[in-house]
């Protein structure tokens, strides 16, 4: 199991790139320990699975996700701005390992889409096996993001360790449109 301890991707204009799976502007995979993701513009990237933006996918324990601007991003499915998710694990029966702690702070999370779940952010199977990472979402500025399912800007499915403090989250919209939506 290779680890790439300390990545950090800092200063970057990341802007109209796809991907077909997992990510489409950044993404980071098991692994990537101790990852930064810092004073970047994250716009008008696209994922046809998850993670417009940017996508945390396995587990990578002690991840720092600040000073960002991600905006006009869109996934066909879950996170149209960050995605944060645990790797489903080999047997259906266990739990996911999950992302390991993050802390997600003072960005900008604006105008992204989701045709699923979490249009801003989107946390699934983050908590790790027992729920013990902590995720902390402090001093963001998440408005105007959309999702087709369920939440627009945040979205939270078996992370049961996540604080929101101190966030301004506003004027962002669930349409109940998605194919799994009841409409309601």
């Amino acid at each position: 199991n290779q680890h790439n301890e300390n990545v950090t991707v800092s200063h970057n204009r990341i802007i109209n790139n796809a991907g077909t799976n997992l990510a489409g502007g950044v993404g980071l995979f098991a692994g990537s320990d101790g990852y930064e993701v810092a004073h970047n513009d994250i716009c008008g990237n696209y994922s046809l699975e998850y993670g417009g933006g940017l996508s945390v996918y396995g587990r990578s324990p002690g991840g720092s996700i600040h000073h960002n601007r991600i905006y006009f991003n869109e996934s066909t499915d879950e996170g149209g701005g960050i995605m944060l998710a645990g790797a489903l694990p080999a047997n259906p029966d266990d739990l996911s390992t999950g992302t390991g702690p993050v802390d997600v702070y003072s960005n900008l999370i604006q105008a992204n889409l989701s045709n699923d779940d979490g249009g801003g952010i989107r946390f699934l199977q983050a908590g790790g096996a027992g729920g013990t990472d902590e995720m902390n979402v402090v001093n963001n500025i998440i408005v105007n993001n959309v999702s087709s399912h369920e939440g627009g800007g945040i979205s939270l499915n078996d992370a049961p360790n996540v604080r929101i403090v101190n966030n301004t989250i506003m004027k962002n919209l669930t349409t109940a449109t998605a194919v799994t939506s009841n409409g309601q």
